[in-house]
């Protein structure tokens, strides 16, 4: 029996047309007409190695880096800003011109020193006007007295002063009892040194600065020992906010 043979024309011969080469993956569908199977191989199916160049990575990685920090800068910035209107929010500081401060030279009732304010230069000094028959005034003094000890505790350059303009200083003694506060109360019996404030209505209570002159100036009563105040002392004092 004869071996096998080849159809005739068969040996040799390349593929068909639509065959690809060795080693491509087959087009789904096939040539469009017109179009050449090893062109479309080529532009498709390219061999050449694509690498991105080191200096673009860079580029890319420092745009980014400065991307998020100039976020987080701004982000940050906000965030003070808005601490710091809520701590001025908690005492509401008023500005006073900034004008040198009146007088004040007033004794503890009838028979006590005279406390002259102008020889504590070089040391902030809070006024507060009230007088006991002012029921906000009475309200507010606890929280002047825990105030006041968490200045001295923190040893702040400071000095509180509660001026009452009570007709009668019995009063005020009955006021505090056998328990005398930790800052100063004078006597303002004529009312001459809070009109020279412009202070009418009570309380109201002022800051000077170690030079004398009146940064700030604070209108009603206050819960003077919260958080927002206890910061807005500490950060005037430190030189980190202005008073108003």
């Amino acid at each position: 029996m004869s071996a096998a043979t080849e159809p005739a024309g068969t040996a040799g011969t390349a593929p068909p047309s639509d065959h690809l080469p060795t080693g491509r993956p087959a087009l789904e569908g096939g040539p469009l007409e017109g179009e050449d199977v090893g062109s479309l191989v080529g532009i498709m199916y390219s061999e050449r190695s694509w690498a991105v160049p080191g200096w673009l990575k860079a580029a890319f990685f420092w745009v980014v880096v400065l991307s998020f920090g100039g976020l987080a800068f701004y982000s940050g910035s906000k965030r003070i800003e808005f601490t710091q209107l809520m701590v001025a929010g908690a005492v509401e500081p008023e500005p006073w011109g900034n004008k040198a401060a009146p007088a004040i030279a007033l004794a503890p009732g009838d028979g006590g020193a005279t406390v002259d304010v102008a020889q504590l230069r070089g040391t902030w000094v809070l006024v507060n006007f009230w007088a006991t028959w002012c029921a906000p005034c009475r309200d507010e003094m606890p929280s002047l007295e825990m105030l006041n000890r968490r200045f001295t505790k923190d040893g702040k350059p400071v000095k509180l002063i509660a001026v009452s303009v009570d007709d009668d200083w019995a009063e005020v003694n009955r006021f505090f009892g056998a328990t005398a506060p930790t800052f100063s109360v004078l006597w303002d019996k004529d009312k001459k040194t809070a009109f020279s404030f412009g202070s009418r209505k009570f309380p109201e209570t002022f800051l000077i600065n170690p030079e004398g002159v009146v940064v700030a100036k604070f209108t009603g009563p206050r819960d003077w020992y919260t958080q927002g105040a206890v910061q807005y002392f500490d950060e005037v004092f430190a030189g980190k906010r202005k008073a108003t």
